[in-house]
């Protein structure tokens, strides 16, 4: 393995210093939630829904992954299997075989996120192997308890699955009253309080159940994220071809639907089966609540998913197909480019800005001048805030109107928003975009800056006794004091992972070489500087005066891109692998310029030592 040695010493940055303190603070704060929320062996003294339990502790394994306290793995584990076990055998026994018994995909994929992170953390647990294969199973259609899976025609069966196998009734209650589906063209409207007429309840339940809940949805395409993951654990290449398969399904339903992917697929294959041929109206789709928010999710994941376990990058049209055909129907109001979020009978309509979000993933994928070029417009139309949609602060219904978008304040992307948690966090990827793009130097320290008051507002709510959210599902969600997505984009130049199944896509990865284990050793800073299509930029820095320390450095999060000539301050060499060792001196700093052929090998969690590993 070739190595490096930085000779440039002098004081750390302040980044540096900043970036250290921040995992020292999330390592002194995770005791305080164990100590509030968790008995001994990992089950919760309070509860939120079961998405919700899962989802805060899935940025403790990134965490640990990327330099944290090795407790944040362990105690994540722990909190992994008690809520596993609340959920089975209490709170509804809503789990079976280890696995949610029916979801929706929005929030199953959710809760999973944090099972995908165990891969990068440690992918050496038997058990959570023999899971990811499980798991994955109850998605081939091989499974009789679980037959989600049509293999002919490639679909998923409803858009309610999991271990119990497909549902084909479900409650309408709260996602018609909400707007998260609709029943048009076959009911036009729903009069005000049909729920509450036992008659017009039961027509309505019918209804839902024939249109609405049988066939697949743009939503279920963020399973692909855990079939990547049982891919990466295993090298099995069932599941890279069930991937595959599954987003070719849907890019041939975007081109029979002239371009624009149908929310609603019947169970023959059929787009708008149900609906009179219609192709917008259903399950989390075209007339949603969030609408373009949740569809762009799934595909986020799925594209990014086939394009890693493929290296095709022709894949990522099904993000990018999309993207552009909602631009081609932009308007410009007030200084504002906006987009249209929803379908409905009165045609698009509910205009507000795209986030850039979702092209911001599809550059880091592509690092195509013509992605770029889409956030650049995207960045001139933006004169007015707020964030394009944000998620609801409230557990009643909206208003009518209460939710549309209008313009106030002047957009900033350079600004670093600190009180954030959860999917919210998204709202702060454009920051992190505009200084990879030579325009926000402040960035690094500002993001830090941000997490550190998000870390230590938590640890004042877990010292309190009166903190409670109003989404009472999210109380202990708000007080997670573990933040990982400022340090995922500095130190692995890595988008905020798609909160719906998505993978953490870096562009690179560091490992221990004293300790053997993944992450930066102590008193190790790291910054992605620069991500082109064939070079990446990093700065290492040893901020201890007293320890030298060693590291490797890998090419992708899943080892998936390979290095080139690497050169230094000094020196250069020819790397021809996907790792290279770094020595840092007490008190040394190092900016490395390696060229990347990205996406060029299968990936794999494999750890350096490991099998394959080199």
């Amino acid at each position: 393995m070739v190595t490096v040695q930085a000779t440039r010493t002098g004081a750390p940055p302040a980044w540096a210093v900043k970036q250290r303190q921040l995992f020292a603070a999330i390592n002194g704060a995770a005791p305080l939630f164990m100590e509030k929320y968790v008995h001994r062996g990992g089950s919760l003294r309070a509860h939120g829904k079961l998405d919700d339990d899962y989802e805060c502790f899935a940025s403790w394994p990134l965490c640990y992954a990327m330099g944290g306290d090795e407790r944040l793995l362990e105690w994540s584990l722990a909190a992994w299997n008690g809520i596993t076990r609340q959920w089975t055998y209490q709170h509804q026994q809503t789990v079976h075989r280890e696995f949610v018994r029916h979801y929706d995909m929005l929030h199953l994929s959710e809760a999973y996120t944090g099972f995908q992170n165990f891969g990068l953390a440690d992918p050496a647990i038997p058990e959570n192997t023999d899971r990811a294969r499980r798991f994955a199973g109850f998605y081939l259609g091989e499974d009789p308890e679980a037959p989600n899976y049509d293999p002919q025609r490639r679909l998923i069966r409803s858009p309610l699955t999991g271990s119990g196998g497909p549902l084909f009734t479900s409650n309408p209650d709260y996602n018609l009253i909400y707007g998260h589906a609709s029943l048009y063209p076959v009911v036009a409207s729903l009069e005000p309080g049909w729920e509450k007429d036992p008659a017009r309840h039961a027509q309505i339940q019918q209804l839902y159940d024939e249109i609405v809940v049988c066939g697949d949805v743009p939503m279920n395409l963020a399973i692909t994220g855990l079939f990547s993951h049982a891919f990466m654990l295993t090298g099995e290449e069932r599941y890279r071809r069930w991937v595959l398969d599954y987003v070719e399904a849907w890019m041939e339903r975007i081109r029979r639907n002239g371009g624009i992917i149908p929310d609603n697929v019947g169970l023959s294959g059929e787009i708008g089966e149900r609906r009179q041929g219609q192709w917008w109206g259903g399950f989390y789709g075209w007339t949603g609540r969030y609408s373009v928010w949740m569809i762009c999710h799934a595909l986020i994941t799925a594209a990014e998913s086939a394009h890693l376990l493929s290296g095709d990058a022709g894949y990522l049209d099904l993000l990018r197909s999309q993207l552009d055909m909602l631009l081609e129907r932009a308007i410009e109001r007030d200084g504002d480019l906006l987009v249209p979020y929803k379908m409905g009978a009165e045609g698009w309509h509910d205009f507000r800005p795209m986030d850039p979000y979702a092209p911001g993933h599809l550059w880091h994928a592509s690092m195509e001048a013509r992605d770029w070029a889409r956030l650049d417009r995207l960045r001139r139309g933006a004169a007015h805030g707020p964030h394009a949609y944000a998620y609801a602060e409230s557990p009643l219904p909206p208003a009518p109107g209460a939710e549309e978008w209008r313009p106030e304040g002047a957009a900033d992307w350079r600004r670093v928003e600190s009180d954030l948690y959860g999917n919210k966090i998204v709202e702060n990827e454009a920051a992190h975009l505009t200084f990879l793009g030579g325009d926000n130097p402040g960035w690094p320290e500002a993001v830090l800056d941000a997490n550190l008051v998000q870390v230590q507002r938590n640890i004042e709510r877990l010292r309190g006794d009166t903190y409670q959210h109003e989404w009472q599902s999210q109380t202990l969600m708000a007080q997670n004091p573990v933040f990982a997505s400022g340090l995922g984009q500095m130190t692995l130049g890595a988008p905020f992972p798609c909160y719906n199944g998505g993978l953490v896509m870096a562009r690179v990865r560091y490992f221990d070489a004293a300790r053997r284990r993944p992450g930066l050793p102590p008193d190790v800073a790291a910054l992605v500087e620069k991500l082109e299509a064939t070079r990446t930029v990093v700065q290492l820095v040893n901020t201890s005066a007293l320890e030298g320390r060693q590291l490797m450095v890998q090419a992708g999060g899943y080892r998936e891109h390979c290095f080139g000539e690497v050169r230094w301050e000094g020196g250069s060499a020819q790397v021809g692998g996907s790792h290279l060792q770094v020595e840092l001196p007490p008190s040394t700093a190092i900016r490395l310029e390696l060229d990347t052929r990205c996406f060029v090998q299968s990936p794999t969690y494999d750890q350096p030592w490991q099998a394959g590993g080199g």
